[in-house]
């Protein structure tokens, strides 16, 4: 039995109707009416060649920058079959790879994202072909943080923190996650008359901050309040009241300059201020259904705090490749499409899969590989507004509150003076930001930054190359961010790597890339 690749595109009609289309990289029966998943179910022999599909744990594995995996499939439409598409929406798409005559349960899945609509090649002098980009899951977390916008329609049937028409209609609302106490808040003023604010969309944990000017505004605290009993209150002079189910504060009070706050945020279903928690909480909070968020997340072993908050204009890519430098980790779709959280170190003491000499095709060092480290700088303790020294309250003129209120981070950093003195022109600087809290956290991140990407144990920079191999359910088997030991005694290769690419499919439909490094 031969290998036979499989396509499944979900398809959306200009009148909204939903419907897939199947295909196939060669001519196979359909499923007998017996198969478990597939009953009777076609597969359009259209596919020229296997879409090239490349994942990558990192996009710059120098930055610990996040990408998104990638791919182009290719349809033959000579006969204009797939003419009555072009004004369709392409969404959801899988991959499998198939063992011919066997039912549709053995498919192994390679492959699961978004496929845009086709690019048609029209010509008189070839066969008509469709090109189509296909985008992993990560794709989804392009798009604002918090999809809840101000309506702008304060005043109308008794709404009153929507904001007003001219100034925060269409605008996200904030959302708060972990510590934030210290994170001097620009936080939307929702009703000007009332002077509310609102810090979190959402129910929050409280432990709120008022700061004006840079330090503390000294108002007092006269409670949490719900529903109208917070809307009708009105605060002593001096004073505030929260609604913490709405993540609303009400002032009563004149600040003197730039007023900015802090909390404990998102609350509901308990708080939570570890990378885990708190990147699982912004995946649901983006829409992502509760079984696309896998078990990796939630469990990653880190229990250090941090906090983001995401208001308009920020996106979850950005708010989540935060959090994940923290760790560090890796945070992207498995081949099902389910997303999972990968902590991303040197490779471990016992790999998963070895390859041997004899099945190694192809060998090549990789040349992307990047420069040691020899000095590595962790971003912490982000604020969300800085200040200039006359925007600052004159106690905290000539402080190191001054400084620190300066820029949006606080810097933590590891050096490696041996290094630098080995390899003056041939090392670099790692400089990362992260949703840290703690500088102990940012210090001891920096360490660990400076072990991982500076010169190995025996002395040597790390490695990186990129094998070709045969590939098969063994392969596909292995996930990113696994050891992989690599025997190669013509080039006196043995040693354990870890899988940070593939790219598959490539150079031919039973060959497979893979990028290792460590």
């Amino acid at each position: 039995m031969s290998a036979v690749i499989l396509v499944e595109v979900d398809l959306t009609s200009p009148e909204g109707q939903a419907h897939t289309l199947r295909f196939a990289d060669r001519a196979v029966r359909p499923f007998g009416p017996n198969d478990s998943l597939r009953p009777n179910t076609a597969w359009d022999d259209r596919l020229i060649e296997p879409p090239s599909l490349r994942r990558d744990l990192f996009e710059d594995l120098a930055s610990l920058s996040p990408g998104i995996g990638l791919g182009v499939m290719t349809l033959a439409n000579a006969d204009g079959g797939l003419d009555a598409y072009r004004g369709h929406s392409w969404g959801g798409v899988r991959v499998w790879r198939w063992e011919a005559g066997s039912d549709f349960a053995t498919a192994v899945p390679v492959f699961a994202g978004e496929a845009t609509a086709p690019t048609m090649g029209v010509s008189s002098s070839a066969p008509s072909r469709a090109r189509i980009a296909l985008y992993d899951a990560r794709i989804e977390l392009d798009r604002a943080a918090n999809p809840e916008t101000y309506a702008g329609t304060n005043g109308e049937a008794g709404v009153l923190y929507e904001g007003a028409a001219d100034g925060l209609k269409g605008r996200a609302k904030p959302l708060a996650l972990g510590d934030l106490r210290d994170a001097h808040l620009p936080a939307p003023q929702v009703n000007a008359g009332a002077r509310v604010y609102q810090l979190h969309d959402g129910l929050a944990a409280g432990s709120e901050q008022i700061f004006d000017r840079g330090g503390a505004a000294g108002y007092a605290d006269q409670g949490d309040l719900a529903g109208g009993a917070f809307d009708a209150a009105l605060p002593a002079a001096a004073s505030y009241v929260t609604d913490l189910s709405r993540g609303l504060l009400k002032l009563n009070g004149d600040p003197v300059g730039t007023v900015t706050f802090g909390l404990k945020g998102d609350a509901e279903g308990g708080y939570v201020e570890t990378a885990g928690l708190v990147l699982a909480r912004l995946l649901a909070r983006a829409g992502v259904a509760a079984e696309r968020i896998g078990e990796s997340i939630a469990g990653l072993a880190h229990d250090a705090v941090v906090g983001i908050w995401a208001n308009d204009g920020v996106r979850t890519s950005d708010a989540a490749a935060a959090i994940a430098r923290s760790v560090p980790a890796a945070l992207l779709p498995d081949r099902l499409g389910v997303w999972q959280a990968i902590l991303f170190g040197p490779p471990a003491a016992a790999e998963t899969f070895a390859i041997e000499a004899d099945q190694v095709v192809a060998l090549a060092g990789d040349e992307a590989a990047p420069l040691p480290v020899a000095e590595a700088r962790v971003g912490w303790g982000r604020i969300y507004t800085t200040f200039s020294r006359g925007d600052l309250a004159p106690v905290l003129r000539d402080t190191a509150t001054e400084a620190a209120l300066a820029e949006e981070h606080r810097w933590a950093t590891a050096s490696d003076a041996e290094l630098k003195a080995r390899r003056p022109s041939t090392w670099r600087k790692l400089e990362v930001t992260t949703a840290l809290r703690q500088e102990a956290a940012a210090q001891a991140l920096a360490d660990q930054l400076l072990v991982l990407f500076g010169l190995r144990p025996d002395g040597q920079p790390r490695q990186q190359y990129r094998v070709t191999l045969q590939l098969d359910a063994d392969v596909l088997a292995v996930p990113l961010g696994a050891t992989v030991r690599l025997v190669y005694p013509p080039r006196g290769i043995d040693e354990r790597f870890v899988l940070i690419g593939e790219e598959l499919f490539r150079p031919g439909r039973d060959r497979v890339v893979w990028t290792l490094w460590g």
